[in-house]
């Protein structure tokens, strides 16, 4: 069973969710537990996420702090009247980790069974107050914000008393139209404290982070930094981040004069304050973690500041007026020492202009944008600690150099070990793409993943796939192999290609059209071994294969199958 899905599309999500409730209804129907489905979604949905909010995309992992997110945050927000009673809640989530537990798929680092109920027992009252006064949540929420941006603890009670004094008697001015709009749900106020991470940060890369001493040797020998210390070092803090962070604040402070725009002007021209617009260009560098020309970087920022958009291009004038400020921008992060820019080598040639990429400062720099605007990042130390579903997730979902990362997983542990948690990954998955990255990353240790398989060799699920991998690492002969070992792999891994956006009309129609030595057709052996992608490919196929004919094949197969005409008897 999948379990992470970090990187996965909407579509993809639902079709496993699918899946999943059923399977968590029927362990709480068993049990005599009346389980809501309607707040088994909810809890999929939290668990899920939204980039910015929300859950993480990891099911088999849960923290007390998911549970507050989802009572005081989630939940409030998304289920409006129609909310469902704590009771509901507790029930679904036992019932989650019940299942989890059961099966032995519960991610280690969960929280314990009992805390996460516990959370829930005493976070009742204060959700039951949530969704019976909306109003006066989203009020509460907002406010803590306030609270937070002006440097109190919003979980002090002496502090918070001085805020709502401060507050009452003027000296802390709040706008009380923006309060009401916030009230009557017509205004959305900023993120909540509690909002929970969302997926997209663990979606980007992990940096590696400096150690102090190295930030502050590459600080010190950034060009800006060595000219400012020159100039006028009285005005630049003793401490090397404050003094780095003082000069690219005032990158940012700069561009509008350079262009000789004001800061109204400026954000109405580019829909970013100029300070957004220079932590767009550094931050796009971060996410996309590969080498980018700048005309890349270019529609990137102007896409943030909804310059730019499927049905939208900008004029000639526009793009070189963001080509100015980006390059202006871009020329000021390399002389703080952030990017690096090349015009030879493989990436430029094949962007046919220079490219730019962070360099370890640079990295730092964007985590620390990244992380003010509420994203949570994993550095590279924290990846290295994940399970290998993680890892594998990434790499099948096709993220910038997840491959090199999860090399380094391997790296960071012993080689054997390695290779069997991946092939337990492979094992109780029913995700192609997943069990396709196994398949790749273990073949290149074939002397450490060698008895990992060999084990499995007659494992009454995992047997295809296992000596079909022996047989191509050369540890097995033909002889050795079952009738449908091939086949079934073979349908996987199409299946899997399709998954992952890798077959283009070119690929489809290089497919084996006819595969078995009787003539039997591709589709006739999918239907036939009633392999777990046999519906997907033939769906997928029925929609995709430039050839109208064997569109229509696969259609008819599809039908053969979904109606149990292939049935043997």
């Amino acid at each position: 069973m999948r379990l992470v899905f970090t990187n996965a599309d909407q579509d993809t999500f639902d079709e496993y969710r699918a899946l999943f409730i059923p399977r968590v209804l029927d362990y709480g129907r068993k049990r005599g537990l009346n389980v809501s489905r309607r707040a088994l979604e909810l809890l999929l949905d939290f668990k899920y996420g939204a980039p910015d909010k929300g859950g993480d995309g990891l099911l088999a992992r849960w923290s007390t702090a998911d549970v507050v997110s989802l009572l005081l945050d989630w939940l409030p927000a998304e289920s409006g009247r129609s909310a469902v009673r704590t009771a509901e809640v507790r029930t679904a989530l036992d019932s989650w980790l019940g299942f989890l537990n059961e099966e032995d798929l519960l991610d280690r680092r969960s929280d314990a069974r009992e805390d996460l109920l516990g959370m829930v027992d005493r976070l009742a009252d204060a959700y039951q107050h949530a969704i019976d006064d909306p109003a006066e949540h989203r009020v509460a929420a907002y406010m803590h914000c306030v609270m937070d941006d002006l440097g109190f603890e919003i979980d002090d009670p002496e502090q918070i008393a001085d805020f709502e004094a401060k507050v009452e008697a003027g000296a802390i001015a709040v706008d009380d139209d923006l309060v009401a709009a916030i009230a009557a749900g017509e205004e959305e106020g900023p993120k909540s404290l509690l909002a929970g991470p969302g997926r997209a940060g663990y979606t980007w890369r992990a940096p590696r982070l400096l150690e102090d001493a190295e930030l502050d040797a590459a600080i010190t020998a950034a060009p800006t930094i060595v000219r400012l210390r020159e100039l006028a070092p009285e005005e630049l803090p003793e401490d090397a981040a404050e003094a780095w962070l003082m000069a690219y604040d005032a990158v940012g402070e700069a561009l509008a004069e350079r262009l000789n725009l004001d800061e109204d002007g400026f954000e109405a021209y580019f829909g970013l304050a100029s300070d957004e617009f220079t932590g767009s260009v550094l931050t796009s560098l971060f996410i996309e973690r590969l080498a980018l020309p700048a005309s890349i970087v270019v529609e990137m920022v102007a896409e943030l500041g909804d310059q730019l958009d499927d049905e939208f291009r900008m004029s000639p004038k526009q793009e070189a007026k963001f080509t100015e400020a980006v390059g202006l921008v871009l020329t000021e992060l390399e002389r703080l020492g952030a990017v690096e820019g090349a015009t030879s080598g493989e990436d430029a040639e094949l962007a046919g202009e220079p490219v730019y990429r962070l360099t370890p400062l640079g990295e730092w720099a964007g985590l620390e944008e990244l992380t003010a605007e509420d994203y949570t990042i994993r550095d590279f130390d924290e990846l290295m600690g994940e399970s290998a579903e993680v890892l594998v997730e990434r790499a099948a979902a096709g993220e910038a150099l997840s491959e090199t990362d999860l090399d380094s997983w391997i790296a960071e542990r012993d080689e054997e070990a390695a290779m069997r948690e991946l092939v337990e990954v492979a094992r109780r998955t029913d995700d192609s793409t997943h069990r396709a990255a196994v398949r790749a990353v273990t073949a290149e240790h074939p002397s450490a993943a060698h008895p990992v398989y060999e084990a499995l060799r007659d494992d009454h699920d995992f047997g295809h796939q296992a000596r079909v991998w022996l047989f191509d690492a050369g540890f097995a002969k033909e002889s050795d192999l079952e009738a449908e070992d091939l086949s079934w792999v073979m349908i996987d891994g199409i299946a899997a290609l399709a998954r992952m956006g890798m077959l283009g009309d070119e690929q489809i129609q290089e497919l084996p059209v006819n595969v078995g030595n009787d003539g039997t057709s591709l589709f006739d052996l999918a239907r036939m071994l009633r392999h777990p992608e046999t519906g997907f490919l033939l769906t997928w196929l029925g929609e995709n294969h430039p050839d109208p004919a064997l569109r229509k094949e696969a259609r008819t197969t599809l039908y053969r199958y979904q109606s149990g005409q292939d049935r043997r008897g």
